[in-house]
């Protein structure tokens, strides 16, 4: 169990990096005004949405390991690719798999954010108004906790 978790948590910094919703919709503007049925219906979605990301995190782990390729030394490649000015190191065949895995995570990520935003949109809420919820939550404690004893009581 802790090897899945040191696993996941390598990668949710790749898949962090590569969130859906930021990807998606422009940057909305954080909302001002949340009502509780709307709090009630972002933390059904959330629930989902955090359901689905460990999944995914689950099956990226899977893939890098699937090509033979520790986690450390795919993020290390995957940093070093993101980097203009630091040049990916690694023999042949380290290429070939970290390329393999990395389709195979973009594909991962798609399906992932597919899924997140039809979750989103099935409780009630557009990705926009998803996002400025999220947004707004960041900015008050007062709504982190109502949310967190709505979370608490389900």
């Amino acid at each position: 169990m802790f090897k899945t978790k040191k696993l996941t948590s390598l990668l949710i910094v790749f898949f962090m990096g590569t969130a859906f919703l930021n990807a998606q919709t422009p940057q909305p503007k954080a909302a001002t005004d949340v009502s509780d049925k709307e709090l009630t219906t972002f933390v059904a979605a959330f629930q989902q949405v955090q359901i689905i990301n460990q999944q995914a995190q689950q099956n990226m782990a899977k893939a890098v390991q699937d090509e033979e390729l520790s986690i450390e030394r795919f993020n290390e490649m995957k940093q070093s690719e993101q980097n203009p000015s630091q040049e990916i190191q690694g023999t042949t065949e380290e290429m070939e798999q970290f390329d393999k895995a990395n389709q195979q995570i973009v594909q991962i990520q798609k399906e992932a954010t597919q899924s997140m935003q039809k979750k989103i949109e099935d409780e009630g809420l557009t990705i926009q108004r998803y996002q400025e919820i999220a947004m707004a939550l960041q900015k008050s404690p007062e709504l982190q906790q109502k949310i967190q004893k709505m979370m608490q009581s389900q």
